[in-house]
């Protein structure tokens, strides 16, 4: 699956120092919207739908995920899944979508 630019920024600010934006995953996720414009939020979201729709196994997910280098790993697929679920559930919550 071809990766969107809003996907490759919105992973690539999730690099080392990802806690600066706050403790909790909703912290980080708004952080690394940030990377997005917000005009473009919509269009990650729809690919973060297209991702999370039941086409693409953990694994495929693990590694489209991995192949924008992000620096925030996560223990098992299940949980990136579930970080990419929360991640479009608050972009699905913003006022620009």
């Amino acid at each position: 699956m071809k990766i969107t630019n809003e996907f490759f920024n919105f992973c690539l600010a999730l690099h080392q120092d990802y806690e600066l934006y706050g403790p909790e995953p909703e912290d980080w996720i708004r952080g690394a919207l940030e990377n997005v414009p917000e005009e473009r939020h919509i269009v990650l979201k729809d690919y973060l739908n297209e991702l999370l729709s039941g086409n693409y196994s953990d694994a495929q997910l693990s590694e489209i995920y991995h192949s924008t280098s992000p620096e925030l790993g996560f223990r098992d697929n299940r949980e990136l899944r579930q970080f990419l679920e929360l991640a479009c559930d608050i972009i699905g919550k913003s006022s620009i979508t």
